[in-house]
């Protein structure tokens, strides 16, 4: 069941991503988003920059584009939270929704990603991401690392980024990530990912966009 905390997104993401080695795994089964999110499916003709994926019906559907450091990939998913908490500095899930971060909280998220946006999006998972943030300065600056996770066990990562986890809160406003690096098929990537939250859910759209 998906667990919904009481606290607005923090996340980003997506993209987002993870601190650590805590890595979420990509899961490879269909699923299907919140049922009061629309569910029609997103498709692309553009093929994947690379000969090792597995089949495009269970990976996302980029564009892609050339240029002298390399190719340029953008990819749009939909993120839907399956779980985000804020935590004491013991690691205490906080329940109140107006408690005020402290130094040395942190904030977990964790979320299942489809192809498109959430007005038009496919029904088979297509990453997974998980998202780590320690609050390093009242009220709400935070140093934030993540992780996407895709279904054949490639990743982007984004580490030591600062946001401002004050301006999420009951916000639409873009937030952006870094891409700092990705393993396997997604070694050496850098680019970013500019995170849209969904009023009034968990939920968020991501643009994904990476060169390598």
């Amino acid at each position: 069941m998906r667990s919904h905390s009481r606290y607005p997104r923090y996340t980003a993401a997506a993209a987002a991503l993870a601190a650590g080695a805590f890595v979420l795994a990509a899961g490879s089964a269909s699923s299907t988003p919140n049922a009061s999110d629309s569910s029609t499916s997103a498709t692309s003709s553009t093929a994947y920059p690379s000969s090792s994926m597995t089949s495009s019906s269970s990976m996302p559907a980029p564009s892609s584009s050339t240029s002298g450091s390399g190719v340029t990939v953008t990819l749009h998913l939909y993120s839907v939270q399956e779980m985000s908490n804020l935590y004491t500095p013991d690691g205490t899930v906080v329940t109140n929704p107006s408690t005020a971060p402290t130094l040395g909280s942190y904030v977990v998220s964790t979320n299942t990603d489809y192809t498109g946006t959430q007005a038009s999006h496919g029904s088979a998972v297509v990453a997974t991401d998980h998202l780590y943030c320690l609050i390093t300065k009242a009220p709400a600056t935070a140093t934030c690392s993540a992780q996407i996770a895709m279904v054949d066990g490639s990743m982007l990562i984004s580490d030591n980024s600062t946001q401002n986890l004050a301006t999420s809160q009951n916000s639409t406003a873009p937030m952006t990530f870094p891409i700092t690096n990705g393993t396997g098929r997604l070694a050496g990537a850098h680019g970013t990912v500019t995170v849209t939250p969904i009023a009034n859910s968990g939920n968020a759209n991501f643009t994904v966009t990476y060169t390598k």
